[in-house]
């Protein structure tokens, strides 16, 4: 009799949950939250849109050097009484004319529309770097804050531990105090030590909220339902020389890709504008039946060739020359400040990897002189020979030094990625739940 109660009692508090509550946590990887990015990033998803653009603008170029079939049909309606310069006075005109047909054009030649065409393709390749250095943008903007997600959590884990340190300290410290071993003041500075600790914890988890909220904006994600799977690098890869990074950087980066692009459209474009110097050959063929009221009906065809060269243009031919010259130019100045800024960011990436593995050396030496010194500390303070502050000092100085290693294990993945993202690929560091590796 009391079974069925509960179980109506379990079913009504099932019904009443939230659904968000119900709803087990996504868990994304790196590789989840970069293909998250790069399916939801709006400056992608407009790239993407424009090189739809470009590829419509050079089939419409390439339009331009095919055959153009048409199909021509007229009805005409002429005045009876009309003044005919051909017919002898008197005679009978006709009034109705019905014609149908087809009829087909070539170009034959033209000194711009095949430069056009080359402009177009050039254009839609450029438009395709374009495209994969705003997906390798997305990638790292999105890596950066993952890594910054992971760098939280693991500040909230050192946190956490130098708060049990803390509270253990309280608890030894409360029970020597208690046994007159220790003075008020070494117990309110193991209080005031394990209440900063507890601050710092809070603090980190705060700072995790904040990375969270950004990864979820970047993968365009509303609610943080989910968790970034992965942990921080266990140790630092060697930094790669630079001379392989930047030649690596000046084959495969989108941006100078696209930049060499823009050369090549140029020149296409000025030798676009030089062609237009040069004749227009066509070929035309029309063939098609002609009705009309007065004499009845035959078939006619008509084929010939159509030259058209310009003579004078009052100087517009030259202004388009000169407009597409100085393009050329100032894409070739483009290309090499993009080189220039490549270079520069480069150095600057590799300096931070560089820097990052310095820290982490520095911190994990410091992290084992920081426990040493805190076990002997402790040990001390056990026999009367340390104060409490001696003890508050050792821990503090314990959590500076992971703090640090922190800090700087996540400041090498973000220089891993940036340097990834110049050298023109996905972010390659490997951020996995079983423990980061380079």
């Amino acid at each position: 009799m009391i079974v069925i109660p509960l179980f109506t009692f379990f079913l009504l508090f099932l019904l009443v949950l939230p659904g968000n509550q119900l709803r087990a946590t996504e868990v994304l990887t790196l590789q989840d939250a970069i293909r998250e990015s790069l399916e939801r990033n709006p400056s992608a998803g407009m790239e993407r849109e424009r090189l739809r653009q470009f590829e419509a603008d050079y089939r419409s170029t390439r339009a331009g050097l095919l055959p153009h079939l048409s199909a021509v049909a007229s009805y005409t309606q002429l005045a009876p009484d009309r003044l005919a310069m051909t017919s002898q006075p008197g005679a009978a005109l006709y009034e109705r004319e019905v014609y149908g047909g087809i009829g087909l054009s070539q170009l034959l030649f033209d000194g711009k529309t095949v430069a056009l065409r080359k402009a177009a393709s050039t254009a839609a390749l450029a438009q395709e770097e374009l495209v994969a250095s705003m997906e390798n943008l997305a990638a790292y903007q999105t890596a950066k804050a993952f890594i910054q997600v992971l760098e939280a959590r693991t500040l909230f884990q050192t946190s956490a531990k130098a708060a049990e340190r803390a509270r253990a300290f309280e608890e030894m410290t409360s029970t020597y105090f208690n046994a007159g071993k220790v003075t008020r003041l070494d117990l309110l500075q193991a209080r005031s030590g394990r209440l900063e600790a507890e601050a710092s914890l809070v603090r980190a988890k705060e700072l995790e909220h904040s990375a969270m909220a950004l990864l979820g904006a970047l993968i365009g994600r509303e609610d943080l339902d989910f968790k970034a799977d992965g942990c921080l690098p266990d140790a630092v890869a060697p930094v790669p020389p630079y001379s392989m990074a930047i030649k690596s950087a000046m084959a495969r980066n989108p941006d100078i890709l696209r930049l060499r692009k823009l050369i090549e459209r140029a020149g296409h474009t000025a030798d676009a504008a030089r062609g237009a110097r040069y004749p227009t050959v066509g070929a035309k063929a029309n063939w098609g039946y002609r009705d009309r009221d007065l004499g009845g009906g035959e078939r006619e065809w008509t084929a010939g060739l159509q030259l058209d060269l310009p003579i004078y243009d009052g100087g517009a031919i030259g202004a388009g020359i000169a407009k597409s010259e100085a393009s050329l130019a100032e894409s070739r100045e483009a290309e090499r400040a993009g080189r220039l800024a490549v270079q520069s960011q480069l150095r600057s990436e590799l300096s931070a990897w560089r820097t990052a593995a310095a820290d982490v050396r520095a911190a994990e030496e410091s992290i084992a002189a920081a426990r040493e010194a805190l076990d002997a500390a402790e040990t001390l303070y056990r026999f009367g020979k340390a104060t409490a502050l001696d003890v508050l000092s050792a821990q503090l100085d314990l959590a500076k030094a992971e703090t640090l290693r922190t800090g700087a294990l996540a400041d090498y993945a973000i220089a891993r990625s940036g340097t990834d993202l110049l050298i023109g690929t996905a972010p390659a560091i490997n951020l996995n739940s079983q423990g980061g590796t380079p």
